[in-house]
């Protein structure tokens, strides 16, 4: 099911994805994608930055599924959701320097000394092993732009899947691994320089 959902059924359909059902949460994300895309370019101009934000917009609401309310508020709050994450990303973009010298000076802690290097490589393993866990095409997909820093058009051609095909996947992996980490708080300082992925930044 794509496009606008209405009625009975979009109410239905967010009542699954507050249970938890994967189904019903990509067929949401097929449904309210292209707005929020649309939204993020008008204001960031970029078709890869807009596109990220889709995958982190989609990841924060798979997190806070619980607090979905049915109805035609949903459209509102994922409206603020959108707005928030495009707020937030230009005041960090505008301290860059600042936050890659945090993550720089977090990951020299705790490599630090023989304890903090083991909790380190903890995290690593743990990380390392999060991904090893995920469907082949979705762990193809996220290494491409997580290590190689593909694009998305890049990755959809040289793995010849579609572009929404490359969003989804991405914003499976992502929501896998914060699943995985947030059982730690402490991992979320180290992970965005163990796997040097913006999306957790």
């Amino acid at each position: 099911m794509t496009g606008r959902l209405k009625g009975t059924c979009e109410i239905q359909l967010l009542h699954d994805v507050r249970e938890g059902n994967e189904e019903a949460f990509e067929t949401l994300f097929n449904s309210y994608k292209d707005k929020v895309y649309a939204f993020s370019y008008k204001i960031l101009k970029s078709r890869d930055l807009a596109d990220d934000m889709v995958i982190e917009v989609f990841t924060k609401i798979w997190e806070r599924r619980a607090s979905i309310q049915p109805g035609p508020s949903f459209r509102g709050w994922l409206f603020r959701i959108t707005k928030n994450h495009i707020i937030n990303f230009l005041n960090k973009a505008s301290l860059d320097s600042k936050i890659k010298e945090q993550l720089s000076t977090s990951a020299n802690y705790y490599r630090s000394s023989t304890e903090e290097e083991v909790i380190y490589n903890e995290y690593l393993t743990i990380a390392e092993q999060a991904i090893s866990q995920m469907p082949k095409q979705r762990r193809r997909v996220f290494q491409l732009k997580s290590e190689q820093g593909m694009t998305y058009d890049q990755i959809a051609t040289q793995l010849g899947i579609s572009k929404n095909t490359v969003k989804s996947h991405l914003l499976a992996a992502t929501a896998h691994l914060r699943n995985v980490i947030n059982v730690d708080p402490d991992g979320l300082v180290i992970l965005p320089a163990l796997l040097s992925f913006h999306f957790w930044i």
